[in-house]
């Protein structure tokens, strides 16, 4: 069943196709009025038209056989099979024709383009074909969550789910088409199992793929109601995906729901056939006894081949709950020949890891992972908004060899620098430098605590990094009261760089939380930043932002349930997130006791950055 949200009002203007990229795209649906020649009932009827002398004895111009060219912005000719004549025929609905640039190397010929051409070659977290696939957490039985939003202020979208059954290759659709007035948003249901197991494993088939005739945004939540369980995660397209990765994870709960907690995993689904892939985990990750091998910490597995739609879910093997590191994944590089879509976390993870008490509140923290080729060397680490006395917990991941990171203001400390294994870093008073891709540094904070992180490597080499936040869990008996929360639990988010910041988004809660919030990250002083949900229009009120340092601000702003538009002058970032109150709740569902005489009190996060740009800042 298709679930609604917000429709704008019918005063919003129309004009542009705005896809949450700063570039001018396709304009409006219409063709403009047929050249001379062509028929004027603008049913696409071919015309020809004669390119002799008229008898005049002149030479005649001639064309190459199955040449284009433009004729205006809604029409393209195409040279005859003769050479003699050009036969002219409209572009598709939503698409104009452009002209190549005689100083473009690079463009062959004219061509129709519509607004799936431009997010293809201009790429940002808005697409037209997006791949989900089902990661574990504590409730299988209830479903996820596909929300696809149109950002268009002046198109509709024509939204297709497809399903590709398991031990299968080919895609099925999923009901009907679904069609997105501009700025409203859809909920698809995802019910399939997950990848078998919780160890390493091999599945072909079980994904979905969300297909759009124009740019969508689209988020996965995990599952979709509201439980003792839950996280979300930006989808980015499939023209943004790499070849080269880093997983971001953390280390599982000891007892988790349902007995002892589960290793730390990823999954990796191929895009193309003939794809072959590779990992080096900082720990011994499992084999399957069939095509995937035992590999052990610090080196490199054989090549694993794969087709489209296949999954390969990697996972540590060691299963002794009493040293966490050696079950956390963190930090493993994948490497590809083909582009590839990866995915991070685990079924349930305890932050911070205590070692009293053993058991708690424990989350599935998971994520798409953004590519290396996006990650950048600044970001702001900003705070999520206030639960108590909760302290703030960080990893900062390096993509590069020898990358420096310091903060400021300084957060920074020889403990949070040193780590374990093949992951140590190195202080040197002022900064920690990472000596390889894929090892981190891991802090925790003070409530409210926002700082600016950069990376830098040495000489002219990049020092790209990624920061990525984990909320703390609710409080258990045992723990400090003064650095907890009783609400929410823990949730995983990776930062945007400053370079990859847009000046306009659209972004859809998760269902059913009843606090909800919008993180923006600006410059200083920059200009207002507008919020619309289609109800109420209104800027972020100034006295909400406070300083991270001398360049950059942050305001943690309230919001309800819904679809939204923010948007600003300038680019500048978002996250968004919500958790549960410390209050029974009648749509809680705890998947140890899902049949409750009373409501139940839940806790549970989500967290996701709520749009990036998809420039390559970095060849890995």
């Amino acid at each position: 069943m298709t679930t609604r949200t917000v429709t704008p009002p019918a005063s919003r203007p129309l004009g542009t196709v705005l896809v949450a990229l700063a570039i001018a795209t396709v304009p409006g649906a219409c063709h403009e009025d047929p050249p001379p020649g062509m028929d004027g009932d603008g049913t696409g009827q071919t015309t020809q038209s004669s390119v002799d002398s008229s008898g005049t004895g002149e030479p005649v111009e001639r064309c190459d056989p199955g040449e284009q060219r433009c004729r205006g912005q809604g029409f393209i000719e195409t040279c005859d099979l003769t050479g003699l004549s050009w036969s002219m025929e409209p572009c598709d609905l939503n698409e104009q024709c452009v002209a190549c640039d005689e100083n473009d190397d690079t463009c062959t010929v004219d061509r129709c383009i519509g607004p799936c051409d431009v997010e293809a070659e201009l790429p940002s977290s808005a697409g037209c074909s997006f791949i989900a696939n089902r990661a574990l957490h504590v409730a299988p039985e209830n479903p996820d969550g596909l929300i696809v939003a149109n950002p268009n202020e002046d198109l509709t979208a024509t939204v297709q789910l497809y399903q590709v059954p398991e031990g299968s290759r080919t895609e099925e659709p999923v009901d009907d088409p679904v069609v997105l007035a501009p700025l409203e948003s859809t909920v698809f249901p995802l019910d399939t199992d997950f990848v078998l197991g919780t160890s390493s494993f091999f599945r072909t088939g079980g994904v979905f793929r969300v297909e759009s005739d124009v740019p969508v945004v689209a988020y996965l939540h995990g599952p979709l109601a509201v439980g003792s369980g839950n996280d979300s995660s930006l989808l980015l397209p499939e023209t943004t995906a790499g070849q080269t990765y880093v997983a971001i994870t953390y280390a599982p709960h000891a007892e988790g729901f349902n007995g002892d907690g589960e290793p730390s995993w990823f999954e990796v689904v191929a895009l193309e056939d003939f794809t072959t892939i590779t990992w080096t985990p900082p720990v011994n990750t499992a084999g399957t006894g069939i095509n995937i091998g035992f590999v052990e910490a610090g080196t490199t597995s054989p090549p694993l081949p794969m087709n489209r739609f296949d999954t390969a879910r990697i996972a540590a093997s060691e299963i002794d709950m009493k040293d966490p590191d050696l079950r956390d994944l963190s930090g493993t590089v994948i490497r590809s020949d083909k582009p590839i879509m990866v995915w991070s976390g685990n079924r349930c993870s305890r932050v911070p890891i205590r070692e009293m008490p053993e058991t708690g509140n424990c989350d599935p923290l998971q994520e798409l992972v953004i590519p290396l080729a996006y990650w950048g060397e600044r970001y702001v680490a900003a705070a999520s908004p206030r639960r108590q006395e909760e302290r703030h917990y960080w990893r900062v991941f390096s993509g590069a060899t020898d990358v420096t990171v310091t903060t400021e203001p300084q957060v920074l400390t020889e403990d949070a620098c040193a780590n374990t294994g093949t992951r140590d870093g190195v202080w040197d008073g002022s900064g920690c430098l990472l000596p390889s891709r894929g090892s981190y540094l891991e802090l925790s904070v003070a409530q409210g605590t926002h700082f600016f992180v950069q990376g830098d490597g040495p000489g002219n080499q990049p020092g790209v990094i990624m920061p990525v936040q984990y909320l703390q869990s609710s409080r258990r008996e045992g723990e400090p009261v003064t650095e907890a929360t009783i609400y929410g639990d823990p949730a995983m988010s990776q930062s945007v760089p400053v370079e990859q910041f847009l000046k306009r988004y659209v972004f859809s809660t998760a269902v059913g939380y009843p606090l909800n919030f919008v993180q923006v990250i600006r410059e200083r002083g920059g200009p207002a930043v507008y919020l619309d949900n289609g109800v109420v229009s209104e800027s972020i009120p100034e006295d909400e932002f406070v300083p991270v340092n001398a360049t950059y601000e942050v305001a943690n702003h309230p919001i309800t349930e819904g679809t939204y538009i923010i948007e600003s002058g300038v680019p500048f970032g978002i996250v968004q997130m919500g958790w549960t109150t410390n209050e029974p709740n009648e749509t809680c569902y705890d998947p140890v006791n899902p049949n409750p005489k009373e409501p139940l009190v839940c806790f549970s996060s989500y967290a996701y950055p709520g749009g990036m740009k998809s420039e390559q800042i970095y060849i890995p």
